[in-house]
Parts: C-alpha cells; structure tokens; sequence
C-alpha cells in the first residue's frame, strides 16, 4: 500500500478472510470484527509482540514486513508478509504470546484485543463457534506433524 492510501474495511476483511483461522466465516461478522479494530501503525525495528507478553490481542499485518521467532533459537527467523495473524491464542484464550515479532519495516495492523474478540463472539455466535472449530483443526494438525517429528 503506498503511504496514502488508506485501507478500506472490505480491504482488511479480505486479508482476515484469507487466514486460516477466519477461512469460511461469513463476510458480515468479519466486517463487523474489521471495522471494530484498532488500527496501529509501528515503526522498522520496533517490538511488536515479546515471547510471554500478557497482551491478549491478535495482530493482523496490513502492509509492511515482521520476522518472529522464539526466545529458545533466535537464529531461527519467520519471515512475516502482509496477512499475516499474530497472536490467535493471545486473542482468543488470553494466552501468553508464544514468539517474538519485530517489524522489518515500517508495518500497518489492525489490533483485535480478547475484550473486541469476546464482545463480537457474544454477539454472533456463530463466529465464535466456527473460529474455535478453525482453532482446534489447526491445533490438531500441529500436534499430529509434531509426532511425526518426535522419536517414539
């Protein structure tokens, strides 16, 4: 996105519809979790999420680039582009971010703190229900490729 242009709320619903935890959810609830964001803007280098922050918010990133990686092998980098989504646990179960994420340049997001994510969930239901079907899919897609990793 050049500097002057600002996102539009179809523009933010579309990248959120295109992640994997939001895929398949009508269009109206997601436009109403969009327009309710808040919209944050963070400079190259800057902290975005530290590993163990208490933060409760999921970050979705609009326009620029992040790397994340852990405390325990910070040598082992993921590069970040724009739809990215941060922080789904912190989002939606307050759990504490798993990783740290740095903007590589300057980046727009939109922030849906737990309180928005619980306020909209309370309102349509469904939302709630086919985000935590979404969630628990992909936990149980990691856990299985983890024990194919591990020995025993």
């Amino acid at each position: 996105m050049s500097p002057d242009h600002k996102l539009t709320v179809d523009e933010g619903v579309a990248l959120l519809a295109a992640t994997p935890l939001f895929e398949d959810i009508d269009v109206a609830r997601l436009r109403v979790l969009v327009y309710a964001a808040e919209h944050v803007q963070a400079s190259a280098g800057e902290m975005l999420v530290r590993q163990s922050d208490d933060d409760h918010a999921g970050l979705l990133l609009l326009d620029g680039a992040a790397q994340a990686w852990m405390d325990e092998d910070p040598s082992m980098k993921l590069n970040l582009a724009r739809g990215a989504l941060i922080g789904e646990g912190a989002m939606i179960a307050k759990l504490h971010h798993r990783m740290n994420v740095q903007a590589v340049d300057n980046v727009e997001l939109l922030r849906f703190s737990h309180e928005l994510f619980l306020r909209v969930c309370h309102e349509f239901p469904e939302l709630g229900r086919a985000v935590m079907a979404n969630y628990a899919r992909r936990m149980a897609t990691i856990t299985s490729a983890l024990h194919t990793l591990l020995p025993g």
